[in-house]
């Protein structure tokens, strides 16, 4: 059994670092989901949006004056004018409500993203505890071998005493009851673990990516906004600042810590082809700040 005791002595000692990763993705990483900020922002733009007044109705040239004809085209064309710059307003405006929409998809992005960091964690804590799992079981085991090799012993040398020195004394043989390593393997355990781990690494990465892209994204619709004109402008802009930017700050400041957190995992040496690196009958750890 002591090839598979090393192996454990060298994972156990991983134990409290994923105990501390997985604990602080449950207190930062909220249930909350982001996109309903964004569902309130279009309520919010909603009740700013009413129906435009139309009073451009057609002026009836032919039975007006000349001067009252110069004086309706003069208007007439005021109300062209106008027209076209609620156009523009109208175009400006459904160009921010489509930066809205994509802005909601990539929050269901995020949504998902931090979804997927609570089911690793959680897969991170299921197979160390399988990994103990299995380490006790074999313990037990072997134990059991033992004594039942202790017990068959007694009984051997009972037998021997009884049969007086007979030529055929009675033997118990035929049971394997050697110590083995036991038929669980925990490098393959701790394999499945040590790749939840880079899962874990790379969406918490992801995260903090997506994250600080949305902040650029919020910054930019900012600046789209304050080309609209009116309340819808001003409440849009205070919403944004007051509601959504302050919950994608911390999105990402959470994403932030843990990247730090997760990047203090030991991660097992693997060779070019996947396979683990032993060293003294024990997995190779690369522990980040060790030199040794």
């Amino acid at each position: 059994m002591g090839m598979f005791s090393d192996l454990w002595d060298g994972i156990k000692t991983i134990g409290s670092a994923v105990k501390k990763v997985v604990k602080k993705v449950y207190e930062i990483i909220s249930d909350e989901r982001t996109v309903i900020v964004y569902d309130r922002l279009k309520r919010v733009m909603d009740d700013c949006s009413g129906d435009p007044n139309s009073d451009a109705c057609a002026p009836d040239f032919v039975n007006l004056p000349s001067v009252d004809m110069e004086s309706r085209l003069s208007e007439h064309d005021e109300r062209i004018e106008k027209n076209a710059k609620s156009i523009r307003e109208s175009y400006q405006l459904l160009a921010v409500q489509s930066e809205i929409n994509r802005m909601r998809l990539s929050a269901e992005i995020i949504d998902s993203s931090m979804r997927n960091v609570k089911i690793h964690a959680s897969s991170l804590s299921t197979h160390y505890q399988n990994m103990r799992n299995i380490n006790g079981l074999v313990n037990d085991g072997n134990a059991m071998r033992y004594a039942l090799k202790k017990l068959m012993s007694v009984v051997n040398y009972n037998a021997n005493l009884i049969a007086n020195g007979g030529n055929n004394p009675m033997k118990i043989e035929g049971v394997d009851i050697d110590k083995k390593d036991g038929a669980v393997s925990i490098v393959a355990a701790f394999d499945a673990f040590d790749r939840t781990r880079e899962l874990l690494t790379d969406e918490v990465v992801s995260l903090c990516n997506l994250s600080e892209a949305h902040l650029q994204d919020i910054k930019k619709l900012k600046r789209d906004v304050s080309g609209l004109k009116g309340e819808i402008k001003h409440k849009t802009i205070q919403f944004l600042e007051n509601m959504v930017e302050p919950k994608f700050k911390d999105v990402h400041r959470a994403a932030r810590e843990l990247q730090s957190e997760v990047a203090q995992l030991p991660a097992g040496v693997r060779e070019p082809d996947g396979k683990f690196v032993f060293e003294n009958n024990q997995i190779k750890m690369y522990v980040p700040g060790d030199n040794s």
